[in-house]
């Protein structure tokens, strides 16, 4: 028997606002801005307006943006002599980051305005010869990406959850399989609580007939066992009064039971599950490196006290 994942939850039971406020850190944290810019004016005619100009940079993920990044120092355009600007030393993101945005102030400004936006995360340079009446939108004062660091302290929690209960949280498919044939006895289903009873809904049950031919096993040849709540149980497939298990070939993946479970959307994962996650992230934003077996047991206090009543045995 082997047991894998076939579709991973496509949410977390927490939201990256829950964290951050049980962290108590400013709702804008998220991915670091950009450090300052290197600007040097390029000896050569062109169209940046004439006057003191200032840059900065921002970075932006799949989920948001960075607050303005650091200052540059200002620079001085001249229309006939020095009307372009090379920025270089453009910081690189990190591994979320999928584009930088570049933003300058109109001539004697203080305020920052789109001036291109670098679709890659991998160029460091750029030369500015753009007017001031082609800039755009102003810099971004508040940070609305995800912290990358959060966001893998939360899918880590999750996960450690899942393993210790026995469970699924979020909504995700798994597929079970045999060799050699259906079981003795009912197919007991891991992960509960489990949300699929139909073909429709997700449980579908294959195998290989005597001739060698994948097959379907018909709904109304089986019965479906779902417990529901908190603490349910796992679910379980068994064949209906007086029917009996398909016969099949004796090879390797005879029988796959795919199916659907978890407590659904994050609302319904149960509130000590989530307490429990809630401390474990703690425990990795204080300590982000390893620390010894004398300072830390195999959880931290109270996480294991939350998830226990929710153990599926």
């Amino acid at each position: 028997m082997s047991l894998s994942l076939v579709t991973p939850p496509t949410t977390e039971p927490l939201t990256l606002s829950e964290v951050k406020a049980h962290l108590r850190l400013s709702s804008s944290a998220g991915e670091p801005a950009p450090s300052v810019l290197t600007i040097a004016l390029v000896v050569a005619a062109g169209n940046v307006t004439a006057g003191a100009h200032r840059y900065l940079a921002t970075f932006v993920t799949a989920d948001g943006e960075t607050e303005a990044g650091a200052v540059s120092a200002a620079v001085t355009t001249i229309l006939a002599t020095h009307g372009q600007v090379a920025i270089s030393a453009i910081p690189i993101g990190g591994s979320a980051v999928t584009k930088r945005r570049l933003y300058r102030t109109a001539a004697g400004g203080s305020t920052y305005l789109l001036l291109y936006e670098i679709t890659n995360n991998t160029a460091t340079t750029y030369t500015d010869n753009i007017a001031d009446g082609s800039l755009g939108a102003q810099a971004p004062t508040t940070n609305t990406t995800s912290d990358p660091e959060l966001v893998s302290w939360l899918q880590a929690a999750r996960h450690q959850a899942e393993v210790f209960t026995h469970r699924a949280l979020i909504t995700q498919t798994w597929s079970l399989t045999f060799d050699d044939g259906f079981p003795d006895g009912p197919i007991w289903l891991p992960k509960p609580p489990l949300i699929s009873i139909t073909t429709a809904t997700g449980l579908v049950i294959t195998y290989y007939n005597t001739a060698g031919t994948l097959t379907t096993w018909a709904e109304s040849l089986y019965t479906v066992a779902a417990p529901a709540g908190p603490w349910a149980g796992p679910g379980s497939v068994r064949p209906i009064y007086g029917g009996v298990y398909p016969s099949t070939q004796d090879v390797a993946n005879a029988v796959t039971v795919q199916y659907v479970c978890g407590y659904g959307a994050a609302a319904s994962v149960p509130a000590g599950i989530k307490a429990g996650m809630k401390l474990l992230i703690g425990h990795l934003y204080e300590h982000r490196e390893s620390v010894s077996p004398v300072s830390m047991t195999e959880l931290p206090q109270g996480v294991a006290a939350c998830w226990w009543p929710y153990k599926s045995f």
